[in-house]
């Protein structure tokens, strides 16, 4: 009897011990994972004001540099305002990534015409995969269900498991990786944009350039050409006036088109603003845009993305 008694006894001890150790792990998983949460809040507030930081510093640099010039250099600085910051940077912080760029110096995709995006997408993926592209895009945008020949409407994504296409104008950049062909093509992507604004002749890259309606190889050229050499053009007459008589007549059979559609300066700028602090990384990135008034910067929107 006495023996049956240890023997309960002794199973009573082991379930006590095996209980109190469940209790202490559950409480060390508890501590961990409150100490973790607390951890990624303190690395996202860092990295927060880290990229707040680095966005101030690059718009009183801004502020510099068109405070250092006169009425009639002020116009130089803003249309090359990414190099004259990036040359008055003597250092770059390591743990910032910075991006500057002008608005226009992207393709909107909502607002290009159907032959703009088709001529876009032919020159920087070729005549292959172009128009596949471009009509993926347009399936994706336009609000009808009738696929163009090498586009993609709803059948197809949902035959591949994907989000179907909104039939309405882009929401936001990242939409455009849902497209048919345009997952991986960051290549691409980097040239598109979903906000609105007239293409800048003056900063825009030569893959926009390209898409514009009437701009020949020879206009792209001239207009990259004259950009280095610091000769601007003041309007578009200017630019046919600088080229053969088949590029200008290219340009003005669709002048009115691209009177409306690009514009000579900036109408803003951009700049982006990346942080990631701790292991696993945590990462703020903010974007404020600005525009010019006289001789400093006026910031027009502020957002910050965790």
């Amino acid at each position: 009897m006495a023996r049956r008694k240890r023997g309960f006894a002794l199973v009573a001890v082991l379930w006590v011990l095996t209980v109190a150790t469940v209790l202490s792990a559950a409480t060390v998983l508890v501590g961990r994972g409150a100490y973790g949460a607390a951890r990624n809040r303190t690395n996202a507030e860092r990295a927060y004001w880290r990229a707040e930081e680095c966005v101030a510093m690059t718009i009183a640099l801004v502020d510099r540099a068109l405070a250092a010039a006169n009425e009639s250099q002020r116009l130089r600085v803003w249309r090359t305002l990414d190099v004259a910051v990036d040359s008055m940077s003597a250092t770059r912080a390591a743990d910032c990534a910075m991006t500057l760029r002008s608005f226009g110096s992207s393709l909107d995709v909502n607002a290009a015409s159907d032959a703009t995006l088709q001529k876009f997408f032919v020159n920087a993926a070729g005549e292959t995969e172009g128009p596949a592209l471009a009509d993926a895009v347009l399936d994706w945008r336009d609000t009808d269900v009738e696929q163009r020949p090498a586009g993609a409407e709803a059948s197809w994504y949902e035959q591949n498991a994907r989000p179907s296409p909104r039939n309405d104008l882009f929401a936001a950049d990242g939409e455009l990786t849902l497209v048919k062909g345009l997952e991986h093509r960051q290549d691409l992507l980097r040239f598109l944009t979903t906000s609105p604004s007239r293409i800048c002749l003056s900063t825009a890259p030569a893959a926009v350039l390209a898409a514009l309606p009437g701009f020949t190889e020879e206009a792209v050229t001239r207009v990259l050409v004259d950009r280095a050499e610091g000769r601007p053009f003041i309007d578009l007459s200017t630019l046919m006036s600088r080229v053969s008589h088949t590029a200008a007549d290219s340009i003005a059979m669709h002048f009115e088109e691209l009177a409306t559609t690009t514009s000579i300066e900036p109408q803003g700028w951009s700049v982006v603003a990346t942080v990631s602090v701790g292991w696993p990384a945590i990462s703020v990135s903010t974007d404020v845009w600005f525009d010019r008034y006289a001789d400093h910067a006026v910031i027009v929107r502020h957002r910050s993305q965790w």
